[in-house]
């Protein structure tokens, strides 16, 4: 077993937003060499239950095992009968974390500093689009960077709020 690969996927796990406790069980599954395999994770946030399944691959060529995506499964308290699922696909630079996916499917949106073909880094604001699926039927997540026009700055100016005077109360509002 590659141990710099164990601790490549325990850590990309961690900052994943999974935390700590897989390193026993990702183990084992290295260890007796599986193509492929599946490590779920259960969390709750407020009273919505969330259930993380994340797939690992082998390489055919070397003994490197990749964490390639998770699927997301969001059960409501007050829908017990249906669950919204989503996958979420691991890119270098360009992870979403378990609770990013969660506020996405809540149709919440996120900032995130992505990088591009290139390398560069730029910030983007993602929301998901729930009007349209992809061919495994899974939302398409839609990107807002800075090239869309839109000012947040110029966009609070044209609302009457009195916090907006003070420069330390609209700083930490424009950073949030």
């Amino acid at each position: 077993m590659n141990q710099k690969n164990l601790e490549y996927l325990k850590d990309q796990i961690k900052y994943t937003g999974f935390g700590e406790g897989f390193e026993v069980p990702l183990k084992r599954m290295m260890e007796i060499e599986k193509p492929a395999f599946k490590l779920v994770h259960e969390t709750q946030f407020g009273t919505d239950k969330v259930e993380a399944r994340m797939n690992f691959s082998k390489s055919k060529q070397t003994d490197m095992y990749f964490f390639n995506s998770y699927q997301v499964s969001v059960q409501k308290e007050n829908n017990p009968d249906e669950a919204m699922k989503q996958t979420f696909y691991i890119n270098k630079g360009n992870n979403i974390t378990l609770k990013e996916a969660y506020n996405l499917m809540e149709g919440r949106s996120v900032n995130k500093d992505l990088t591009n073909k290139e390398g560069q880094l730029y910030n983007a604001w993602l929301q998901m689009d729930f009007k349209q699926s992809d061919d495994n039927g899974n939302f398409k997540i839609q990107q807002y960077h800075q090239n869309y026009g839109y000012d947040l700055e110029a966009t609070l100016a044209k609302h009457p709020i009195k916090e907006l005077k003070n420069e330390t109360y609209k700083s930490n509002l424009v950073d949030s």
